[in-house]
Parts: structure tokens; C-alpha cells; sequence
């Protein structure tokens, strides 16, 4: 199943709040699933490709309104959704020419802007149903976009825990006597190896020194690849195991973009040289965009493993793809 992701778009003067507390509670039902955010782009990036780039590998779009998003205006006093190089404008328009899901959402007692205050590009916006969040029914507005993103995606919301069957008042009196019990087991416990060592000591004197254990973890095993032939196909979803990250499981599209449940981005390969090249961004714990740029390199196969290496960060560790 193809992992679906989230574009939050919006103006920090005019949703800033709004945003944060949208993308938490987003981020709690859809995890690392959520993105937002494209002004640290670096000086001289052409912007226009790294918002095609990162909308472009999102699969609905949600796009925050306040009451000053249609007029906000620059140091000229042009309105900045009608500049060419408007950032909110390029998010809107891009995920609007890809066709995929766009939901407004409006706050601060914001209206849906009609079609004739839009730029051209823009137009379509008018038309999409929108939802109003507030902050006095801010959990019952998120919950209905939430819903409305399950079944543009076709997702089935996460099952309710099972209701408590006992109350705390009722439980107390049987966790007393749990820990009580637990703490008598627990020493006669210590007693019977006590003694099972002191026998086992008297027994064995004189005879040899005892063995020792270790806990020290085993070395991954090394991958001996067989010769490396012509049929690697970067296109599907594959799962990537690195030496010391892990595994996970990546999706590479015809249009040269890709998705896991943490990153995405853009990717290439160069079949003269073997190398599969991903450049992307994800988010971290708190929130914060990092730049992702990985180059594997196949060196061959190892069963129906396609092995070789990685560079991150300028360091080389060993790598299998497995394809779905």
C-alpha cells in the first residue's frame, strides 16, 4: 500500500497558530506523514522546482485561510498571491494542476475567497469544499478533516481501545496483593539461586575455570553478491536495509519522485554506474525539515537481493533492496 502524505500550506502572519496545532493533531493520526513549510529554501535554489518537487510527492494538500490571506499585501503594497513569485501561490497551483486532494480550511472567521479575487491559476480553489476550524469546537473541525483525509485517501480510522473493565477504586485492593505476592516470589526466587550456586561451587571445585558469557552483539553478516546483470528496475516499492539504520520501506514513482513513511523527495539512476541517487527532506522530532541525500550503489545480487552500498553524510555503509 502506497504511503500517502500531507502538505499543510500557509501564511505564518496570517495562520501561524493555527498551523502548529493543526499539524500536531495531523501528525497524531497520520505520523511522519505530515509536511509543511518551504521558506528555507537556499539562496539561488530556483524555488518554483523544490515546491514542484515537495508538493509533488504529497497526495492531498491543506490549505490553511485567515482572515488577511486574500489581501495581505508586500513592502510595495502588491497583493502577494498575485506575485509570480508567491510561495502559497506555486503550493495551491501545483497541487491543483496534479489533481489530487485540496481541502481549505479556514480560521479566524475567514470566507472562501470567490473565484474573481483568485489569480487564474488559482480559480479552482473557489470550488473545493472548505472546513472551518475554531477554537471552541477545535477537536470536533480537526476530527472532520481527518475524516475527510481517510476517505480521500481510503484509509479506515484506527480501532477505539477497549473500554476499561474495572475502575481504579475496584483494581486497588488485587495490585496490592500483586505486589506483595511478587515481592515474596521475588525472594524466594533470590534464596533458590543462592543456593544453587553455593552447591554448584562446592561441586565443581578444581574443575577448570567456568564459562563466560557475553552480551556484546553480533556483527551483522557480510553480503557476498553475485555478478551484477542488467534487470535492476528502479521503479516500485522496495525495502531498503541499511547496515546499522535499519530497514524501511520506499516507493519510487515513473515521475521520478519518491515516498517512505518519513521522507520524500526526488530520485535518479545512472545505469552505467550503478547508482540510485535520492534527494529529499524529512521532518524530525520536533518538527524541523532536514535535507536527505543518499547515493546507493548496486554491486550485485545476492538471491532476489540487490546489494552494494550506500554514502550518507560521507559515510559508506552496506545496503540490500528487496522489491515488493
Amino acid at each position: 500500500m502506497i504511503v500517502k502524505n500531507i502538505f499543510i500550506c500557509y501564511r505564518r502572519d496570517d495562520a501561524e497558530g493555527y498551523a502548529g496545532r493543526i499539524f500536531d493533531r495531523l501528525n497524531m493520526r497520520f505520523p511522519n506523514r505530515i509536511f509543511m513549510d518551504v521558506t528555507g529554501i537556499s539562496p539561488g535554489a530556483d524555488f518554483t522546482r523544490v515546491i514542484q518537487e515537495r508538493v509533488g510527492a504529497c497526495h492531498a494538500l491543506i490549505a490553511i485561510i485567515g482572515k488577511s490571506w486574500l489581501m495581505m499585501a508586500d513592502e510595495a503594497s502588491r497583493r502577494r498571491l498575485f506575485r509570480d513569485d508567491d510561495y502559497v501561490r506555486h503550493e495551491i497551483g501545483t497541487a491543483l494542476k496534479r489533481n489530487i486532494t485540496v481541502i481549505p480550511v479556514l480560521v479566524r472567521d475567514a470566507k472562501m475567497p470567490p473565484v474573481e479575487s483568485l489569480p487564474p491559476d488559482l480559480a479552482a480553489l473557489s470550488y473545493r469544499n472548505a472546513i472551518e476550524v475554531t477554537d471552541a469546537d477545535f477537536d470536533h473541525d480537526v476530527g472532520r478533516l481527518i475524516k475527510g483525509l481517510e476517505f480521500a485517501f481510503g484509509e479506515q480510522p484506527p480501532p477505539s481501545p477497549p473500554p476499561a473493565r474495572a475502575s481504579k477504586s475496584s483494581c486497588l485492593p488485587w495490585s496490592i496483593l500483586g505486589l506483595v505476592l511478587g515481592g515474596l516470589g521475588l525472594f524466594l526466587l533470590f534464596v533458590m539461586v543462592v543456593i544453587y550456586y553455593s552447591q554448584r561451587d562446592t561441586n565443581n571445585v578444581g574443575s577448570g575455570p567456568s564459562p563466560v558469557y557475553s552480551n556484546a552483539p553480533t556483527a551483522e553478516p557480510s553480503l557476498t553478491p553475485a555478478p551484477v546483470d542488467d534487470d535492476f528496475e528502479p521503479v516500485g516499492t522496495w525495502i531498503i536495509q541499511i547496515e546499522g539504520f535499519g530497514q524501511g520501506s520506499y516507493v519510487l514513482n515513473e515521475n521520478y519522485t519518491y515516498q517512505s513513511t518519513a521522507e520524500q523527495g526526488t530520485w535518479e539512476y545512472a545505469p552505467d554506474d550503478r547508482a540510485l541517487t535520492l534527494n529529499g527532506f524529512a521532518y524530525d522530532l520536533n518538527g524541523t525539515m532536514q535535507q536527505v541525500n543518499a547515493q546507493i550503489i548496486i554491486e550485485g545480487r545476492s538471491g532476489n537481493q540487490f546489494v552494494g552500498h550506500v554514502y550518507i553524510g560521507g559515510i559508506v555503509r552496506r545496503v540490500g533492496l528487496t522489491k515488493q
